[in-house]
């Protein structure tokens, strides 16, 4: 009898610790995905009661806000309706997402914030006395509106994107994508929006497109094989511009004989074959325990794309060697390869990229600042000292010779007096920080061009790349549709990282 009560009274205790459980689970973890869900009911109810709060720029400038228009069919009877309007609608287009025909972006990730109402009891009886309305909270974002008019303008109407962030917090800086929408008009065009799968506009190609890595991945490739065999860099091969490998048959750019590349000399030209034969080297193996330290879980905010890496231990050779060189079945997105481009200009570190840099109460005061959070310790700070150098190659002597830039100042400049045939010239100039920070004169880049093969049309164009080489500050990836050799996206990146350095830095 006491055995038979013990036992219900345990099950009993059970199952009121599940419950708790499930209630804890429900009101803490679960809080924000219920609250955000476009189905909820009472969200619904209470957004036409408050004027939404207001969605900043970096610099506190309104992207997104509510405004106030004449409805004489208001269902509450006011006589007027609140209206989302966006300040910025195509260069913010998927980063604000839109809030008719349901939420998304940071309208719906942000949404429990930007509808709550600090200080309510307050605000309700300041609205019945003085017909003030009754207002929910803004967010900031870590973007500038310039940088972002900016990069929309340089990725003009090209189909890709271009992603960039600070590599020491995960501060997201730039977001674009084009082909864009205005989201101000969402609801009229809603059809138009849904049946173009040509262009897929509503589709944010920086956060959730997916495309072969192409030849950006060797950074990948040559991580794994310094963490194999740090002397590999030395290894030396000579290039005939097309090799076999087990039947798989690899070519260079155009079938270009290299001569005899040693990883450096690889690296900065691109060579497949020399990639390909160190894709055999350290074997299907390491290339995964390698490539799923860079493929870790982020906690974006927005809705993003994971990265498809199918290379296993048994996998054949034609698999490796596609893979070894970014192509085969590797996916990833421009974002992915912006935190890439970071994890090694911030010593081997990724960190958690984010959006949010803090919300504003009705108060005045900031509240929810988001903290920057290491992902992962991805590589040695040694080992991702020589890809930099790799990365600087590029630029020196490469396929991106052209990325590196120069900003102005009415300052003196110091000069590197440089011994040359025909005498002494000052021909290099070093880069400064002037007293307000800002960086000036000569601007060394770090970076690794890709061109994409693309079963479905042209090749896919990559460039990815972080500046100033030596101390980064901004890490950014260019991807274009159908572009053609990776050349093609050294500009828009190498103006972006200009442009953020001479003017937002």
């Amino acid at each position: 009898m006491k055995r038979s009560v013990k036992t219900v009274f345990w099950i009993y205790t059970l199952l009121f610790l599940l419950v708790i459980g499930n209630l804890i689970k429900i009101s803490v973890f679960d809080r924000d995905r219920i609250i955000n869900n476009p189905y909820n009911q009472r969200v619904s109810s209470t957004s036409q009661k408050i004027m939404r709060g207001a969605i900043l720029d970096a610099k506190e400038r309104p992207i997104a806000q509510t405004v106030k228009v004449d409805d004489p069919n208001d269902a509450l009877g006011r006589g007027f309706s609140y209206v989302r309007q966006y300040n910025y609608p195509r260069a913010f287009a998927h980063i604000t997402g839109y809030t008719a025909q349901g939420k998304t972006g940071a309208e719906s990730e942000y949404n429990y914030i930007l509808e709550s109402v600090t200080n309510e009891l307050w605000q309700n009886l300041n609205s019945v006395i003085s017909k003030k309305d009754i207002k929910g909270n803004d967010i900031v974002l870590t973007i500038d509106a310039d940088l972002q008019n900016y990069t929309a303008d340089q990725l003009g109407s090209s189909k890709g994107a271009v992603v960039a962030l600070d590599p020491e917090t995960g501060r997201i800086l730039t977001m674009v994508s084009y082909p864009d929408f205005d989201p101000n008009t969402v609801a009229e065009n809603w059809t138009a929006l849904n049946s173009d799968t040509e262009n897929s506009p509503l589709m944010s190609r920086a956060a959730q497109g997916l495309y072969p890595p192409g030849s950006t991945f060797k950074i990948i490739t040559a991580a794994a094989a310094l963490e194999t065999d740090s002397s590999l860099i030395n290894y030396e091969k000579y290039c005939y511009g097309e090799e076999d490998f087990d039947g798989k048959l690899m070519h260079c750019f155009n079938s270009y004989a290299h001569g005899s590349e040693d990883m450096n000399r690889a690296f900065a030209e691109s060579c497949n074959t020399y990639f390909a034969e160190m894709g055999m080297k350290i074997g299907a193996k390491k290339l995964r325990e390698t490539a799923d330290k860079f493929f870790v879980d982020v906690n974006f905010p927005l809705e993003y794309s994971k990265p498809m890496f199918t290379l296993t231990e048994d996998s054949p050779t034609h698999e490796l060697v596609d893979t070894a060189i970014g192509q085969g079945k590797t996916l990833v997105s421009p974002l992915f390869m912006a935190m890439t481009a970071g994890t090694i200009a911030n010593s081997g570190v990724m960190m958690q990229p984010y959006l949010l840099d803090y919300s504003i109460n009705n108060l005045g005061f900031k509240t929810n600042k988001t903290i920057p959070t290491e992902l992962a310790q991805v590589m040695p700070p040694s080992e991702a000292q020589k890809i930099n150098e790799l990365m600087k190659q590029v630029v020196e002597y490469g396929t991106a010779t052209d990325a590196d830039f120069y900003i102005e100042n009415d300052e003196d400049y110091e000069y590197d007096y440089i011994e040359s045939d025909s005498g002494v010239s000052a021909s290099a100039v070093r880069t400064q920080t002037t007293p307000s920070g800002k960086i000036t004169g000569y601007v060394s880049v770090a970076g690794k061009t890709g061109t994409a093969e693309n079963s479905g049309g042209a090749d896919h164009a990559w460039f990815v790349a972080y500046a100033p080489a030596d101390d980064p500050k901004i890490a950014v990836a260019v991807l274009l549709e159908n572009a053609g050799k990776g050349s093609k996206a050294v500009p828009i990146a190498r103006n972006v990282m200009k442009y953020y350095l001479a003017n937002c830095y």
